[in-house]
This record gives structure tokens, C-alpha cells and sequence, in this order.
């Protein structure tokens, strides 16, 4: 479904109108209307909806419509806070922590640390020579790695602004990085084909866990178990190693392949093909993880039994650019089309036809999600950082899940 980009200041008085829309898969998109008939006197509004659509609930910030020929449920959401002076341009990626810091790059390759409270600028950071594709904090919320076209990845002090750590090595530019444990090491995946991982503490290079010929898009890390065998290393592992034992990095590349290779052992674990470009790929729990195509086709898949998915989605064909699990229960995507749209993962059957989706942009890709833990943060192609109240999904789902 998607929704009037306005929604939440349309619908505040009688007679107020906004398009609502259902699409299915290589069909025609199915328009309707929700009006405003009247207001109660403690300010709750009643609205109808035309064409098979059914208002469920609408509250300040959130709208839950059915599709009564199918029953498909969605909910949106409109943003908590709107931070717009925070970049000028298309917002290319974000993080944020616990302790109300974020930080993200735009466009013109600003890169940008601030208040997620109240969406103040705090720093301009410079040290870069080409645009920055990702930002990642540190555990501790005060330290953070960016990395980018220079092909470098620095490591930034979130209290002074100082950039003490540079790790060079990649031929092309960066594209992606996992923080190991608590961050002595962190991975990172390149157009080069390589995926290093690296000694923060002596800006080195501790070896090549991936070389292929073909761009790796994204990456995440995962710790298994001992019911998996992860092999041992062929030679005796450094001893600035720290925390790679048990942990396997999963990766998708820009012709289709998803692998999984053991941190320790640097031993490959499995690796098959999709039929398109591998965008995002995130962990949902444990041994399942999400993988998110150009081609618009999402695929749920078990390290256990990976030759099939154990779901797939595809109901859309714009692009994912973005993927965040949540605690196992659900992930949220980021589209091509502006859409970012929340997937619970249930057993009960109502999960199927159930979605949040979190609303602002007017067709404007969502470019990277992050999450607080009380809050979920977008960045967009339109210059905005959106912040959601993550209660407000949570809350929504339990009425239909």
C-alpha cells in the first residue's frame, strides 16, 4: 500500500482528503480515497475510505487501513521529529546510538555528527578525499568508522572530532563495514572484491576473508554456536585477532552471490547465486538472515539449509537499498520508491498480511535505517532525517499479531 506523503496534516479536520493506493505484483495500482467526516468532541476524527478500503483506526501519528478484498492490513506511521537542517543534500547513510549521537554523510560528502534528541548539528568532520558510502559507531557510542571512494576507513572520536586511525588497503572504494565484538577488529567489503579484516589498534590488515573478482555490496556478522563447525585456521591465528571465534561474516555481491565465510578459521562456509544484484543483508536471529535484491525480491534464509529460502517476498520492483532486523521479530527495508516498510516475522498467520510502514518521503529513495532502540532513524534522497517512535509500530502489531 502506499499513502498521501502528507497524510497526518490532511487528515486533521473535516472534509480533509488524502489518496490511499493498493498494488499488487505486475498489476495496476488500485486508488482510493480517506475523508475526514467528523470530529468528536475529544478531537478523535472519523473518516471513511472508498474503493474496498477500510479505515481500522486513525490516531495523531498512526493510520491502520484494510484492503477488504484480500485483507491485507498496513499501518502507518508518520515521523516522531523531522531533522532537515542536519544536511542539504540526498542523505546517503546514518547510525546512532543509545546516547542520542548520530551520524551520517550526504551528497556532498559532508560527514556529519549530531544530537539525535534534538537534531543538532554537533560536528562537521573532514579527513576524506572522496564520498563516504558508510558510517558505522563503535559498541561504546563514542567512537565510529566511516568509509568510502578514497578506499580508506577512518576511525573518529565522537568526543574530540579527532581522527587518530586510517586503515588502507583496498584498491576501490568501500562499501560496506561489520564492527567485531566490542571493535578491536571490524570487517570491511569493497568494490575490489576483498573483504578485509582489520587490527584497529595497529591499523593493519589481518588478512583477506573474501577475494573474489566481482563487487561486494553489504555484509553482517553473525555468531553461531558450537553445533557448527567453522573449521580451524590452516596457519596459527593472530593474536590480535579478538573475538572472531564463532563468528561468520555473510556478504552479497553486485552479481548475485551471498556467501558466508568463518572470521576465525577464514574458511568458507557456503555461497550460492540470486538473480539479481544483493543490495543489503542483515541477521535476524541467530542463524537465519535476510537478504534484500535490486530487483525488488526480498529472501528469508537458514545457514542450516541455504540451497532454498525458507521465505521469500516480492511485492515490489523497486530496488532495497536498506535492511535493519529488529530483535528477531521483524526487519525493516528501505526502498527505491521511498517506501520503508516493517516485516513482522510470526508464526501466526496474520503476520502474512500485515505491514508498518513508515511514512515522509514523496518517492524519494530511503537510503540506510538505524535504530536507538526507542527510535528508528531514515535517511532519504530528499535531505531529511526522519525519526519513528519504535513503540508506535511495536504497539500497532500487537493488535493484528
Amino acid at each position: 500500500m502506499s499513502i498521501q506523503c502528507d497524510w497526518p496534516d490532511v487528515l486533521r479536520k473535516i472534509n480533509g482528503e488524502c489518496w490511499i493506493s493498493c498494488k499488487f505484483h505486475d498489476q495496476p495500482s488500485l486508488y482510493g480515497k480517506i475523508k475526514i467526516e467528523s470530529i468528536t468532541n475529544d478531537g478523535i476524527p472519523r473518516a471513511s475510505a472508498s474503493e474496498g478500503f477500510e479505515v481500522k483506526y486513525l490516531k495523531t501519528s498512526t493510520l491502520g487501513l484494510r484492503h477488504s478484498e484480500t485483507g491485507y492490513t498496513c499501518i502507518f506511521v508518520a515521523p516522531f521529529k523531522i531533522f532537515s537542517e542536519i544536511h542539504k543534500k540526498s542523505v546517503v547513510c546514518l547510525d546512532v546510538t543509545p546516547g542520542e549521537l548520530g551520524v551520517s554523510v550526504c551528497a556532498e560528502n559532508k560527514l556529519h555528527l549530531w544530537d539525535s534528541n534534538l537534531g543538532i548539528l554537533r560536528r562537521n568532520l573532514e579527513g576524506h578525499i572522496g564520498d563516504v558510502y558508510k558510517c558505522r559507531f563503535f559498541p561504546s557510542g563514542i567512537v565510529f568508522v566511516t568509509g568510502g571512494a578514497d578506499m580508506q576507513l577512518k576511525i573518529w572520536s565522537a568526543e574530540t572530532g579527532q581522527c587518530p586511525v586510517t586503515l588502507r588497503g583496498h584498491t576501490a572504494a568501500v562499501m560496506d563495514i561489520c564492527i567485531v565484538d566490542r571493535g578491536r577488529n571490524i570487517v570491511s567489503v569493497s568494490k575490489d572484491g576483498l573483504a578485509k579484516l582489520w587490527d584497529c589498534g595497529q591499523s593493519s590488515c589481518l588478512g583477506d576473508l573474501v577475494d573474489t573478482s566481482v563487487t561486494i555490496n553489504c555484509c553482517c556478522l553473525t555468531s553461531l554456536g558450537k553445533e557448527y563447525n567453522l573449521g580451524e585456521p590452516e596457519e596459527p591465528s593472530s593474536e590480535r585477532e579478538i573475538g572472531t571465534s564463532g563468528k561468520v561474516l555473510l556478504y552479497g555481491c553486485e552479481d548475485g552471490t551471498v556467501g558466508g565465510v568463518a572470521l576465525r578459521s577464514h574458511n568458507s562456509i557456503f555461497h550460492f547465486s540470486l538473480k539479481s544484484a544483493v543490495n543489503c543483508i542483515a541477521v535476524l536471529v541467530y542463524d537465519k538472515f535476510v537478504v534484500g535484491c535490486q530487483n525488488g525480491q526480498i529472501f528469508l534464509f537458514s545457514l542450516h539449509q541455504h540451497s532454498e529460502p525458507l521465505m521469500a517476498w516480492f511485492e515490489s520492483n523497486s530496488p532495497l537499498l536498506s535492511v535493519l532486523s529488529y530483535k528477531g521479530e521483524g526487519f525493516f527495508c528501505g526502498r527505491a520508491d521511498g517506501s520503508c516498510v516493517y516485516h513482522p516475522f510470526s508464526d501466526s498467520d496474520n503476520a502474512k498480511y500485515v505491514r508498518v510502514q513508515l511514512t515522509g518521503p514523496d518517492y524519494d529513495p530511503v537510503y540506510d535505517i538505524a535504530c536507538d532502540g526507542k527510535f528508528i532513524f531514515t535517511a532519504c534522497r530528499d535531505s531529511v532525517i526522519r525519526k519513528y517512535e519504535l513503540a508506535k509500530v511495536t504497539d500497532a502489531l500487537q493488535i493484528y499479531i
